[in-house]
């Protein structure tokens, strides 16, 4: 027994060398991390919890650094109910926040930054509270909150010693980009100046490099044209030494806007170019953004008015997604702001009258001076309650109208699609008035996702809906109704002119060019009509009848309208074809 819990305690440490082995190199060597990780998940029943945990927490991290952001969460969630550790549920959390932030769930982002700051605030080792806000200035920099990140930079800089360089370098550059936003440029250049000294003089070249271009940037936003050239090509030769893809990207677009302003549009247009070669990036988009401007005025500069309008269409679609994701990103921000004030009022409150009550127990020849109060404070609550109650239903109202749309394409999702639809099937109904129903698939929509990306897929469910939107009268309703599926419902509409609706909209969707999402491919769509029968006395039976007929349409060769036939329906005795969108239970 003696022997064998000598042999189970050496195992142990031998699994806690390996994992401290395996945190040293994580950060420097993923690929190896990885091989390692493997390895050890062989003996992974065999680990203690604290050791699970940890495991967990280092494999969520090798796939953050692949950019595999879902699993990561996975084994997050797995390593939190393990991992006892304050400093390393604190980095769990700050991993988290990053994941969340790289799946644009910014609200989770913000949920677990402020439970890793609450537990950091209970730890007593400097330096690894330190490392904590220098991590949670990178979050906070992400979400483009530079308030934030300006507070725990200085919070950084505060509990570093002079021997701790690099994390002074790193919390002072977060303060000059932070300063770009929140003070004046001669500030911001101040900052990025005294980054770039102290930086390069202690030999941190990378972060060196990005205070230069920094200070590049500060000059182009100022219209100090050739010093900022003169910054911004150091910094891209310093960046290339790193092969730091990201950093070169932003470069260029900068350059190229300071080529542009220059009027040296040879220069411009190689620099934009090479920006909108890079591959598709959540983190380029900016840059894009930026090379597309560029190369638009170019072309407009030229008389190239068509290519002009070409490169805007790019500008205006990445501008929307930059705006998207800042819209995503301060309401998150400000929501939690709200939480923590509204936590706070609520204590002020609850001061405020504890003083009150003492104060008019103390001071009793005063009462009835205090009751007026009292009366004013009453009021003033219901008053401020009132108007928390209105703000709160027009939110509500606006949180509704939110919900009822699709978030991707702007149109009625199913639920609030077929609702109305409904609705105004009833009122048909009522009047004996006609109703169609018109059920379209883009065709091979899995095969443009797997071939061109998501990106590409969204694109193309956006311009349909962009193309049809004008060929749909105002009183029928266009809703989406599932991944690739949408569905037009037409009150007062016979079969025929739904048919040639349908006919109109399969037209318009082959003719989409498609060349402006950034690949080619053919895009097309089935379609199904169906018409209301004399039983019909619900929106259920049209729409069963319309997918009957969407899918004899993708039997037939897809690209196709058909209308329902008795003929489509299936034989008593087989499994027939359920319609998805039908309201009854299934």
């Amino acid at each position: 027994m003696v022997l064998y819990s000598g042999h189970l305690i050496a195992a142990m440490q031998e699994y806690d060398q390996t994992l401290d082995e395996i945190g040293v190199i994580l950060h420097s060597d993923v690929s190896t991390s990885v091989t390692r990780l493997n390895e050890l998940e062989l003996s992974f029943d065999k680990l203690s919890p604290a050791q699970q945990g940890r495991f967990l927490t280092f494999k969520g991290i090798t796939f953050i650094y692949n950019a595999h952001y879902r699993e990561a969460l996975i084994n997050f969630n797995q390593a939190e109910w393990l991992v006892k550790d304050t400093y390393l549920l604190a980095s769990l959390y700050s991993y988290k926040a990053t994941a969340y932030i790289a799946t644009r769930d910014f609200e989770q982002a913000l949920a677990m930054m402020a439970k890793s700051l609450a537990l950091i605030v209970r730890i007593e080792d400097v330096d690894i509270k330190r490392s904590a806000y220098l991590r949670l200035a990178n979050l906070y920099s992400g979400l483009e909150a530079n308030d934030a990140v300006a507070l725990y930079a200085t919070k950084a800089i505060e509990l570093a010693d002079a021997d701790d360089v690099k994390d002074i370098c790193t919390a002072k550059l977060y303060l000059a980009v932070s300063s770009l936003e929140l003070r004046s440029l001669d500030s911001a250049f101040s900052d990025f100046e005294n980054t770039l000294s102290y930086c390069k003089q202690n030999g941190l070249s990378l972060i060196a490099n990005m205070a230069l271009k920094g200070l590049g940037w500060v000059k182009l936003r100022e219209g100090d044209f050739p010093l900022s050239r003169n910054l911004l090509l150091k910094a891209l030769t310093g960046y290339e030494a790193f092969n730091f893809q990201l950093e070169i990207s932003h470069v260029h677009a900068l350059l190229a806007q300071n080529y542009l302003a220059t009027g040296e549009d040879a220069e411009a247009k190689i620099h934009a170019e090479r920006v909108i070669t890079q591959p598709e990036d959540p983190s380029s988009i900016e840059h894009k953004q930026l090379a597309y401007r560029v190369l638009s005025e170019l072309a407009a500069r030229q008389g190239a008015f068509e290519q002009a309008y070409e490169y805007s269409l790019q500008d205006q679609h990445y501008s929307k997604l930059l705006f998207d994701e800042k819209k995503m990103k301060a309401l998150a921000y400000q929501s939690s702001k709200f939480n923590v004030d509204e936590k706070e009022r609520e204590i002020n409150l609850l001061n405020r009258e504890r003083e009150l009550y003492m104060a008019m127990q103390r001071v009793k020849e005063r009462e009835r001076t205090n009751m007026l109060m009292l009366v004013t404070i009453l009021i003033g609550g219901v008053i401020f309650l009132a108007i928390l109650f209105i703000a709160g239903m027009l939110q509500k109202r606006k949180y509704k109208r939110m919900a009822s749309l699709d978030s991707l394409t702007g149109i009625l999702n199913r639920g609030a699609g077929q609702e109305l639809a409904e609705n105004l099937f009833v009122q048909t109904l009522a009047k004996g008035g006609s109703f169609s129903v018109i059920l379209f698939d883009l065709d091979h929509f899995k095969r443009i996702n797997d071939s061109f990306g998501h990106g590409t897929g969204d694109w193309a469910l956006k311009k349909v809906v962009e193309i049809l939107r004008s060929r749909i009268r105002s009183c029928d309703v266009f809703s989406r109704v599932g991944g690739e599926e949408f569905g037009i419902f037409l009150p007062s509409a016979s079969e025929a002119q739904a048919l040639e609706v349908a006919q109109l909209c399969r037209e318009k969707i082959a003719a989409i060019n498609t060349q402006h999402s950034g690949h080619e491919f053919s895009l097309t769509a089935s379609f199904g009509v169906s018409s209301m029968g004399d039983s019909d006395l619900s929106l259920d039976p049209l729409l069963h009848r319309a997918d009957l007929a969407l899918y004899a349409a993708k039997s037939q060769g897809r690209n196709l309208v058909v209308a329902y036939s008795a003929a489509l329906e299936p034989d008593k005795g087989s499994n027939a074809r359920q319609s998805k969108l039908s309201l009854s239970p299934s």
